[in-house]
């Protein structure tokens, strides 16, 4: 019988931890398929199966409501009939799943992902159950050397130029803009437009819109349709998009644009004082606008030098340990992936459902990093274990009040949902792995980067 016969029941109840109780001498096979996915054959004992039904059966005793019957005084033997098939469910999820652990059990192997049914015997009542189950597991590492290892040593440094650069972004912000209409149109003006396109196949639109003037922009025509003009005046261009413009109805056409200006806007931004400095950073003075600035630059520039080195060591990592890696932890990477992909392009204004997104195609591309970062995660949780590395009570609960802060909920309602999901070890598990990774990148070697030209 194959496990459709069973109900989709029987495949999560290998998900179940049960404590395990069954005789070893239920394994009859054990087999390595590859070094991450093995293959187990079960069989439970009919008594085992028997003991199990009349548990079952009581539950169900208890909780039953048949007409005629006042709750929980219907008679076993009514509730066997009138829920055989519910019962025999149960029994065998139950079963299932602590069979199939205990099996394992001193095999030394960690199962990721569902067990997959190959066969099961028919339920008949007073006989054992036999089953084959395939299953994937993680991979035993050899660790290689991972003490000493050389990374390039990121040189972090914040110019002048860099602080002024953060300067006009902040008068940018806090500028005002006066309306200009009796001069034409030049470059450093913002125009505001109406722009109507047209073309075969598609209905005339109008929008609203702005631009600054001589800025590099994907649609330059626009800026020569209407520099020297007068607002009240029009222009217009005919432009042939690409397969790859991002309005769709564009592709492969060319399109007719008519733009008006309507008003022209010169920014006028702030001059760099200490009222200045005062009002967009509440600053006493502009040089201590400067060196706050300067200060944050270089704290970014040192996060970005300590991920750029933690790269290094993780693919120095991958360079020297070769393994397979488990389809399930794989698949549930790239899950993660592409849910990450999916919100990116709806805060960017995507309707993802919508959109003719070839998914199958983007979960190929992010395939290989997928692999990579579970590789990655792998070689550092077995560093942890080496070096006996764990995320404390007090680290978790650290990382859950800051998850719960970030997304505005409850905290414990976050730790409450992470200890229902299995979130709250894994979030340990992460941890330890991060500690590995600091304590790798503290016995690197560092080299200054080689600046000189050829």
């Amino acid at each position: 019988m194959q496990n459709a016969e069973l109900g989709d029941g029987l495949l999560s109840a290998f998900c179940i931890l049960h404590s395990a109780f069954v005789d070893s001498n239920m394994l009859l096979n054990y087999e390595d398929l590859s070094p991450v996915k093995k293959s187990v054959e079960v069989e439970i004992p009919a008594d085992l199966i028997s003991n199990e039904a009349k548990r079952v059966t009581t539950e169900f005793t208890r909780q039953a409501k048949l007409p005629g019957f006042r709750p929980g005084k219907v008679p076993p033997s009514v509730v066997r009939t009138r829920f055989a098939k519910e019962i025999q469910d149960e029994v065998m999820n139950r079963l299932l799943s602590r069979s199939f652990r205990d099996a394992i059990s001193e095999k030394g192997v960690e199962p990721v992902g569902d067990p997959q049914l190959q066969h099961i015997d028919p339920f008949i009542e007073g006989a054992p159950v036999k089953y084959k189950a395939e299953f994937e597991v993680k991979p035993r590492i050899e660790l290689r050397e991972y003490r000493g290892i050389e990374i390039d040593e990121p040189k972090i440094e914040v110019s002048d130029e860099d602080v002024d650069k953060m300067i006009e972004r902040l008068r940018d912000q806090a500028s005002s803009y006066r309306v200009e209409n009796d001069r034409l149109l030049q470059n450093d003006d913002f125009a505001m437009i109406d722009i109507t396109t047209s073309g075969e196949g598609l209905e005339s639109e109008t929008r609203s819109g702005h631009f600054r003037v001589g800025e590099e922009t994907p649609m330059p025509e626009l800026h020569d349709a209407l520099r020297g003009k007068k607002p009240g005046e029009s222009g217009s261009f005919d432009k042939t998009y690409g397969e790859d413009a991002s309005n769709e109805k564009f592709h492969g056409k060319s399109i007719h644009h008519e733009v008006t200006l309507k008003e022209i806007r010169v920014q006028e931004k702030p001059d760099i004082n200490d009222e200045f400095a005062k009002s967009v950073g509440g600053w006493e003075s502009v040089q201590q606008m400067r060196e706050t600035i300067a200060a944050d630059i270089r704290k970014h520039r040192e996060f970005e030098a300590l991920r750029v080195k933690q790269n290094q060591i993780g693919e120095h990592l991958l360079g020297i340990h070769d393994f397979e890696v488990p389809d399930a932890l794989v698949e549930e990477e790239l899950g993660k992936s592409l849910q990450n992909y999916a919100r990116f392009l709806a805060s960017q204004g995507v309707d993802v459902e919508k959109a003719e997104l070839d998914w199958n195609k983007v979960a190929e591309d992010f395939r290989p990093e997928a692999v990579k970062r579970v590789k990655r995660s792998l070689i550092l949780e077995a560093i942890a274990k080496k070096e006996n590395i764990e995320g404390s009570d007090v680290e978790v609960d650290a990382e859950s009040r800051r998850a719960a802060n970030e997304s505005g909920r409850d905290v414990a309602e976050v730790k409450y949902r992470l200890r229902q999901d299995g979130g709250y070890e894994a979030l340990r598990a992460s941890l330890a792995q991060e500690k590995a990774l600091a304590l790798v990148l503290k016995e690197a070697t560092t080299r200054e980067p080689d600046n000189s030209t050829t």
